[in-house]
């Protein structure tokens, strides 16, 4: 793995627990109640997209490295 596909995991793991806990929680839906909850929600939607780019990242360097 390079340094830029870690950090990539780590901020989309960070994004997605983050967003999770101020959606899903009540803890978080005290923080972040009513239309407040929309920046937790979008930013674990973000992580999520960038999960996925570290998935298609770690899939082409694993094809390249079999040739």
């Amino acid at each position: 793995m390079t340094i830029a596909s870690r950090i990539i995991l780590i901020l989309a793991l960070a994004s997605t627990g983050y967003g999770y806990w101020g959606a899903f929680t009540k803890s978080g839906n005290k923080v972040y109640d009513e239309m407040d909850g929309f920046y937790p929600f979008f930013i674990m939607i973000a992580g999520l997209v960038l999960l996925l780019v570290f998935l298609v990242m770690l899939f082409i360097m694993k094809r390249k490295a079999k040739r």
